[in-house]
């Protein structure tokens, strides 16, 4: 009987150990959209289609589709998408998973956000489960959610985006810590963020997300959405910004993703 329950015992604890070894070997696999797989990707949602209910990034093509009463309105420059959603008549732009936005090791989100209110709730500006970029309803700050990262939950900047007026926000994450950034300023809040993230096909939501936990809705403007597999320097945030204030249209991606990418 002793036997037994030692044989029982030992086989238990090498499934055990197998499963740890399959689930770690899993996860180590991580996402697709990375820098050693893809080499540095930038993807950037201009919204200066000026009609129609699809917009498409400038660099590879990633189509996204309205969901609700999304409007076409005036941009930081050119057009852009205003966002008016509530619980039980969503508003955002859904862009299908792809293997190129399965980013889990270093990333950065921006985009150029115009509030028309404080926000009462979470104003989600980009999300995608394991990634995630919000205002917060404590009077504007910026806020990130990275899945299964070192000090995990949800992380704030110092600084608050103000309303009525348009600026120009990015979280910054280099695998090792983040960085807020406020109209091409570093903000004070500096967290450090190990690990590699989750990798998931969920789909990308622009201007909102309609979980069933907790849908949460953007009032206002969004524009020039960016997403990067790497970290960008505070120049490359400030040059971006600067560059959308000063370029036509037909010549951001000249500029924002050849300059950037070259350096």
């Amino acid at each position: 009987m002793k036997s037994t329950v030692l044989k029982s015992g030992h086989y238990l604890a090498i499934l055990i150990f197998a499963m740890m070894f399959v689930c770690q070997a899993s996860f180590a696999a991580g996402g697709k959209g990375n820098v050693k797989q893809l080499g540095k990707k930038m993807y950037i949602w201009h919204f200066d289609e000026g009609k129609g209910k699809e917009t498409e990034d400038a660099t590879d093509g990633l189509v996204g589709t309205f969901t609700g009463n999304v409007k076409w309105a005036e941009g930081i420059s050119g057009d852009a998408l205003e966002f008016g959603g509530k619980v039980g008549s969503a508003q955002y732009i859904e862009i299908p998973h792809s293997d190129e936005v399965d980013i889990d090791e270093a990333l950065t989100m921006a985009a150029w956000v115009y509030p028309n209110e404080p926000p009462g709730d979470k104003f989600t500006i980009f999300f995608k489960l394991s990634y995630y970029m919000q205002l917060e309803p404590n009077g504007g700050s910026i806020a990130y959610y990275f899945y299964e990262t070192a000090v995990p939950g949800y992380h704030l900047s110092s600084e608050k985006v103000p309303i009525k007026e348009w600026s120009h926000v990015a979280v910054v994450w280099d695998g090792k810590e983040i960085n807020f950034y406020i109209n091409g300023k570093k903000d004070a809040s500096i967290i450090k963020q190990g690990g590699i993230g989750r990798s998931n096909r969920e789909n990308i939501k622009i201007g909102g997300e309609n979980a069933g936990c907790c849908p949460r809705f953007f009032q206002g403007r969004i524009d020039e959405v960016t997403l990067a597999n790497y970290a960008l320097s505070g120049a490359d945030i400030e040059r971006m910004m600067n560059e959308t204030l000063a370029v036509d249209a037909k010549d951001k991606l000249a500029t924002t993703w050849g300059q950037i990418k070259g350096r």
